[in-house]
């Protein structure tokens, strides 16, 4: 189905016709007391958390040089049980949050 521009502008004339004008209300004027928020003390803390971890570089440099330098050494020993422990502890935790 094609819709021309003339069908559409008497569709438009039509409409016009047939809408009636709105009354205008009177405008209340808004209270002049301003918005308040007001944080608990666990959400303050949360964000105080927030910011440190936000401030913190990425990556711990001295702690990766240590594994790299242990791993040709080949003196680093992996726990497989600590690691697994560890990945489902930390996919609980990002399925709670």
């Amino acid at each position: 189905m094609i819709i021309s521009s003339s069908q559409v502008q008497n569709l438009l004339k039509t409409y016009n016709k047939n809408v009636q004008p709105v009354n205008k209300v009177n405008q209340v004027e808004a209270p002049k007391k301003g918005d308040q928020l007001a944080l608990s003390k666990e959400s303050k803390i949360t964000g105080r958390a927030f910011q440190a971890a936000r401030q913190a570089e990425d990556v711990r440099q001295d702690v990766v040089n240590e594994i790299k330098e242990r791993m040709s050494a080949g003196t680093y020993d992996v726990n497989e049980d600590q690691v697994a422990e560890k990945m489902i502890s930390r996919a609980i935790v990002d399925e709670l949050v």
